[in-house]
């Protein structure tokens, strides 16, 4: 494109990486292309990703270069210690059952994890990193630098690019860094926690500008910045539901997509719902609980205690265009938050195309949050607290009747989040050139 501003876009999660990770830039780099930007991608040549979705490479287009420099990763190590080479590695504190590492091992590893890999395991691509891409830089110069996090190395990458080349940079924050919620559960000495937040002091101070994806979590990093941060939310895509056709439900599935750890087992609903199917026998013959994606052990007990095991239809990981064709024809969404400390700023991605499906959703977590201001705004959803049993009046009230959110939606569609992205990244380059 002649005349296209330049962006390099340091990612670790790329197609065929898949999962919520991957959806932000992918979108974003997509449409910039159509805004007058020339995006280039950096990302791992062999990233340990949890899932794979070989069919997001067909949302690539030409316009979109892809940069990638081989990782070091110490889970390969760990991997090869604990008889696990060649599997896929859950990220975060998801257990999903089965043969686990002995305690001796799960407890040393999560101690080098937490004082040794600052501010994360893909410490060992910083350098060589910041190396590769300031020989590329030096030949192929850009306008505007982008990290998006976590991992929160890669902001550390375009920490050292903005001090070697004086490139502008944008760092994008998809989670918080020393306020996210699993920070405290690591076992790290007063020494790595102050590692942590010089780091994090440095990325907010000497990026060009900052992002985030949710309002409260905004205003967090606002506080330890002391300087303004745009809120940019994630979306969905228009064309994943430009063939989206809903379909009558049989029966009253009730769907959740994605992963389902242990903060986001709900309990309580579960007691409800397992209430509700002994002395309804409708409900009884009707009900299916779809669970689609990495699922904790945890949610599998409940659902067995409380005899709702003979009603689940567990899928394992499956691509998003099926996701997407697997919503048209559930009776019931259901988006549980994560019962944690930083829980009111938690939007998961999966909210967005939720509501572009026109379905029913029913979310539990705080009323107070920014899931439940954006909800509440938005026809035929409800939003319980975590220790809070709904009526079943209520459930078959928000099931009911056409729904049609296209206007309210209009605003969180890729497209337009791209244009304001565009925006703001155009206001950090004039600003970097005065």
């Amino acid at each position: 494109m002649p005349n296209a501003k330049k962006v390099l876009i340091i990612t670790y999660y790329w197609p065929p990486s898949g999962g919520s990770g991957v959806q932000r830039w992918l979108h974003f780099s997509r449409y910039l292309s159509q805004l007058g930007w020339e995006p280039i991608i950096y990302t791992p040549e062999n990233a340990e990703a949890p899932v794979e979705d070989n069919q997001l490479l067909d949302r690539l287009t030409e316009t979109v270069h892809v940069i990638k420099y081989p990782i070091w990763e110490p889970f390969n190590a760990y991997k090869a210690l604990t008889g696990k080479k060649g599997k896929k590695l859950q990220t975060g504190f998801l257990n999903e059952g089965g043969k686990q590492d002995k305690k001796w091992l799960q407890k040393l590893s999560l101690w080098l994890r937490a004082n040794l890999f600052i501010p994360d395991a893909k410490r060992f691509w910083i350098k060589p990193s910041i190396k590769h891409l300031s020989d590329f830089l030096r030949d192929h110069p850009v306008d505007l630098i982008v990290s998006t996090g976590p991992p929160h190395t890669t902001h550390l990458i375009a920490l050292g690019l903005k001090r070697a080349t004086g490139t502008p940079w944008l760092a994008d924050f998809r989670d918080p860094w020393t306020n996210i919620d699993w920070f405290d559960k690591l076992p790290m000495t007063q020494l790595a926690i102050a590692r942590h937040k010089k780091l994090e002091q440095a990325v907010l101070k000497e990026a060009t500008g900052l992002t985030c994806v949710s309002r409260t979590w905004t205003e967090e990093f606002e506080a330890l910045a002391k300087r303004p941060v745009k809120l940019i939310t994630n979306g969905f895509a228009p064309s994943d539901f430009t063939h989206f056709d809903k379909k009558p439900d049989r029966g009253f599935t009730i769907l959740h997509t994605g992963s389902l750890n242990a903060d986001r087992n709900p309990i309580v609903f579960w007691r409800f719902l397992a209430g509700e199917v002994a002395k309804n026998e409708q409900l009884k013959a009707k009900l299916t609980i779809q669970l689609v994606g990495a699922v904790d052990v945890s949610v599998l007990q409940s659902l067995n205690e409380l005899g709702l095991s003979k009603y689940l239809e567990q899928k394992p990981f499956i691509p998003h265009h099926e996701v997407i064709e697997l919503m048209s024809t559930c009776s019931l969404l259901l988006l549980p938050l994560n019962n944690v400390k930083n829980q009111q700023g938690i939007i998961p991605g999966k909210l967005f195309e939720y509501l572009a499906s026109n379905q029913a959703i029913l979310a539990i977590g705080p009323k107070t949050g920014d899931s439940a201001q954006i909800l509440q705004g938005q026809a035929n959803t409800l939003v319980i607290d975590f220790d809070e049993m709904p009526k079943w009046t209520q459930i078959e009230a928000l099931c009911q009747g056409e729904i049609n959110r296209t206007e309210t939606l209009q605003k969180y569609s890729r497209q337009e989040l791209a244009k304001e992205m565009s925006g703001y990244m155009n206001e950090l380059i004039l600003k970097s050139s005065k």
